[in-house]
């Protein structure tokens, strides 16, 4: 291994590392919004999942990718799960204005704006 694979691998272990403790930090600020542990638990997996690079993101390939048996818990909990949602977003807005307001911080918005392949889907158009 060469010093600049050494390097890189030294920075992707880091950058694992502080991604971990944000998103554990994230996920605690909207613990308090789940009344079950179970709740709180599929909040995380679900959370996780859709940041994972998907090629779709419907029930199906977020539970086949955390490794549930079919979409039916992550279905119900988005249906009927017991959460409250106002308060996570409350939560969560608190959270990001309080990272913004970090001297260090630094916002990045990506508004590539990709066209869709197809005008015949939901979504195919630009938004604005």
């Amino acid at each position: 291994m060469t010093k600049y694979q050494e390097a890189v691998a030294a920075e992707a272990t880091i950058a694992e590392q502080a991604w971990a403790e944000a998103f554990g930090a994230v996920m605690e600020q909207v613990a308090g919004c789940f009344p079950r542990r179970d709740s709180r638990l599929l909040a995380r997996e679900m959370t996780a999942a859709m940041l994972m690079e998907l090629e779709r993101r419907n029930c199906w390939t977020p539970a086949e990718a955390l490794g549930h048996d079919g979409p039916h818990r992550l279905q119900h909990f988005l249906s009927r799960g017991a959460w409250d949602h106002d308060a996570a977003r409350d939560k969560l807005a608190t959270w990001v204005t309080d990272q913004l307001a970090n001297e260090e911080a630094v916002l990045i918005v990506d508004e590539t704006g990709d066209e869709k392949s197809s005008t015949d889907c939901v979504g195919a158009a630009r938004q604005y």
